[in-house]
């Protein structure tokens, strides 16, 4: 008798319970907007309305084979999205729903990017299409430590709807694969160089042609000012290419020697930046002996001013410039310099 009563005292509780466990389950389900508040008095369904499918993506090297989690910077590499976007037939499903007569409308628009955690960025890779649709060499050009490879595809489709008509939309796939790339690129540093109450100029190096890969990187020195022009043209400028970015930059001394006087006092600024990161700690500036190799400083580096009064002047002087970046990446640069006595 006494287990039929306490039977029927926990049906009854679990009864009168019911209503009071749905009320506080809806109300726990009640999304807090008060960090989103565009999203107040929007309504989600829990199946959308229009079809949109969505296909998995799986990435591989073109000979089936896991892509290696270290790339290099600028080198081609053969990589195939793994899809049914790319075959003939159309999803018939998409979610819940069924796809009622599915046609393709068009090709797969695919699209290659690096993503960049440190930065939280992404940029596009270099791509060209290989014999099929889904294979194409994939070129990352931005260097990170800590990064994906990002394909996306989308196609155009369309579908019959309820009344009769034809719909169009597009099917999507995506995926991705985690991958440090290598940085290679030398930095590509210069210098803003003045003469305290007389003439300025800069120099500095571009890379040309971008992402050129294997190495070694050419880049063309760009030269400004009147510093670097006997008529003291402040609009002065002097393109020299086909040098070789690196530790050996020498600029020519037919377009980019710089006269001083002996008693001149030069302020020198370093410029420019590294494609990756710049390690300030290393970046090292002055007058040497020579040009090539190791800089022979004959003075103190790093200084915001020189005194040429003070400074023993080698029989061939030169500005230099010596950057490297974190990955150890290095740029040595060489400026000549004529001394008037």
């Amino acid at each position: 008798m006494k287990k039929t009563l306490l039977f029927n005292f926990l049906v009854t509780f679990a009864i009168s319970a019911m209503p009071l466990i749905a009320e506080e389950a809806a109300s726990n389900s009640k999304t807090d907007n008060s960090k989103t508040p565009w999203l107040e008095g929007v309504e989600l369904e829990p199946v959308p309305k229009y079809i949109t499918p969505v296909i998995p993506l799986k990435l591989y090297l073109q000979n089936g084979e896991k892509i290696p989690k270290v790339l290099t910077e600028d080198e081609p590499i053969w990589i195939q999205a793994d899809s049914d976007i790319f075959f003939d037939n159309p999803p018939t499903k998409d979610r819940k729903m069924l796809i009622p007569n599915p046609e393709w409308e068009g090709k797969p628009s695919v699209n290659w990017r690096i993503i960049n955690w440190e930065t939280n960025k992404t940029t596009k890779c270099l791509s060209t299409p290989g014999q099929a649709p889904n294979i194409m060499e994939v070129v990352p050009v931005t260097p990170t430590r800590k990064g994906a490879l990002y394909c996306d595809v989308g196609r155009k489709m369309s579908y019959d709807t309820e009344s009769g008509d034809r719909k169009k939309t597009f099917a999507n796939s995506s995926g991705a694969k985690d991958v440090r790339v290598k940085d290679i690129t030398p930095p590509t540093c210069g210098l803003e160089i003045s003469v305290v109450n007389g003439s300025s100029g800069s120099i500095y190096p571009v890379e040309n042609p971008p992402n050129h890969f294997p190495l070694p990187k050419t880049a063309d020195l760009i030269i400004k000012g009147s510093l670097f022009n006997k008529e003291s043209d402040p609009d002065y400028e002097e393109v020299v290419s086909g040098l070789i970015l690196g530790t050996d930059m020498i600029a020519p001394d037919e377009q980019a020697t710089i006269t001083v006087g002996r008693g001149d006092v030069i302020k020198i600024t370093v410029t420019g930046n590294d494609n990756y990161k710049l390690d300030t700690n290393k970046v090292k500036y002055g007058i040497c002996a020579g040009a090539g190799g190791e800089p022979t400083p004959v003075c103190q580096e790093n200084q915001p001013e020189y005194d040429l009064a003070g400074i023993k002047i080698p029989e061939k002087p030169y500005f230099y410039l010596d950057a490297r970046d974190t990955t150890g990446n290095r740029e040595v640069l060489f400026v000549p310099i004529k001394v008037k006595y």
